[in-house]
């Protein structure tokens, strides 16, 4: 017996068996025959003995008989059917993809309804889709839906830092960190529950994210989610808050984190209507050198939520802003985000095509960068989106900088 079972431990025996298996779970049969081709790069030595052929009268045939491979798994030792062959090579039992469908149909319907004894608002609001991804993922976990229905009948009416909220809900801060199924979970549930808006602008993502926290008075990180600013004054209750109001008469630039521009009604340059925005932390130190007298921020790159709202606060009073970015598909693409978003306050200063001709140098382009350009929709920036595509070169702000601060002046 022992030697039988070696006879069929080959990988086209496995192969055979697999391919059958495949055709009776779609089919509800295995057919009338096999290509041999299926078996082109393995030694195909046993099943031909199995089949009783002669290497000769092998080569000449093309497909296997399903009838001749019942005939002659019936003949050996095991006297096997052909289910008994598939069952036993694969490990599994035969199963038809309907009756498959069916069984995981009444699994999801009895997920549903355990949802519902625990909170019907995961059924009203989550979708069909996201419903189904929760069953594939955690079938029989219900934890973190019993955690995120508790935070959602509890979440607070004042401004609450999300590890402060996350450890009065669990005990744990971290319980609705991004990378926990707690946390992705009561991310979806504020988002169907949210009156925002959805956007497909990818480089807002993170405002996107933390506007939907604040919309129910949730805060992911006030104080380490800064952004450098110059030249910006700010008021509370009416009056002028000394510390932003005395950083603008030093001329000083300093990072200001979320919790103070949350805290601030308004927020507007200390001299004049306008401000600049500037992409690259480095550029933004020569200018304020260059500068001093202009009212600028540093967005460094991927926009924080502390930009965003610093931005919003700037147009509630009326400023006229100016972004200057690199003259790569990153940076104009930022460039196009803002236009869209702020259409009457926002302008582009510096990223022009006499520039790009200046500073351009040969650039590393893959596709999925070059597919960013296709949101390019400014006709300045396009201009700069073409010569990109056509050139296979990018301008750093750095190439061309004098130019920047003779067009600021």
């Amino acid at each position: 017996m022992e030697n039988n079972e070696k006879f069929f431990a080959t990988e086209v025996f496995r192969k055979l068996a697999n391919e059958l298996r495949r055709r009776y779970y779609l089919n509800g049969d295995y057919g009338q025959t096999i290509g041999l081709q299926t078996f082109s790069s393995l030694d195909t030595d046993r099943l031909r003995a199995l089949l009783g052929l002669t290497p000769i009268a092998w080569t000449k045939k093309k497909r296997l008989s399903i009838t001749d491979l019942e005939h002659a798994l019936k003949n050996s030792a095991f006297s096997w059917s052909i289910d008994e062959f598939v069952t036993y090579m694969t490990k599994k039992p035969l199963i038809l993809k309907a009756e498959e469908d069916a069984q995981v149909a009444k699994r999801f319907e009895r997920f549903c309804v355990k949802l519902d004894q625990i909170d019907r608002i995961f059924t009203a609001n989550l979708s069909e889709p996201q419903l189904i991804s929760w069953f594939n993922k955690t079938e029989n976990n219900f934890e973190h839906f019993q955690i995120v229905a508790k935070a959602l009948a509890q979440l607070p009416t004042e401004y609450t830092r999300m590890p402060v909220f996350a450890y009065q809900q669990t005990g744990n801060p971290h319980a609705f960190d991004d990378n926990q199924q707690a946390g992705m979970l009561l991310l979806q549930m504020l988002q169907s529950l949210s009156q925002l808006p959805e956007t497909d602008d990818h480089l807002a993502a993170v405002e996107v994210k933390n506007q939907l926290l604040d919309q129910f008075y949730l805060l992911r990180d006030d104080i380490n989610n800064y952004v450098a600013v110059k030249g910006l004054t700010a008021e509370t209750d009416g009056k002028a808050n000394q510390m932003w109001t005395q950083a603008c008469i030093e001329q000083c630039s300093w990072n200001v984190p979320l919790k103070e521009i949350l805290r601030m009604e308004t927020i507007r340059p200390y001299q004049g209507t306008k401000l600049l925005i500037v992409e690259n932390s480095g550029v933004y130190s020569i200018l304020l050198d260059a500068l001093p007298e202009i009212p600028m921020i540093c967005s460094s790159g991927q926009f924080t939520y502390a930009v965003w709202r610093l931005l919003r606060k700037l147009v509630q009073t009326d400023t006229q802003m100016y972004y200057v970015g690199d003259l790569d598909p990153e940076g104009l693409v930022m460039a196009q985000s803002l236009l869209n978003r702020f259409p009457d306050n926002m302008k582009t200063v510096g990223m022009n095509l006499n520039n790009y001709h200046l500073a351009s140098r040969p650039s590393t382009l893959t596709e999925q960068r070059l597919k960013q350009l296709r949101l390019i929709k400014e006709p300045s920036l396009i201009e700069i989106a073409e010569q990109i595509k056509e050139t296979g070169q990018t301008a750093m702000q750095e190439g061309f900088l004098r130019e920047l601060i003779n067009e600021l002046k």
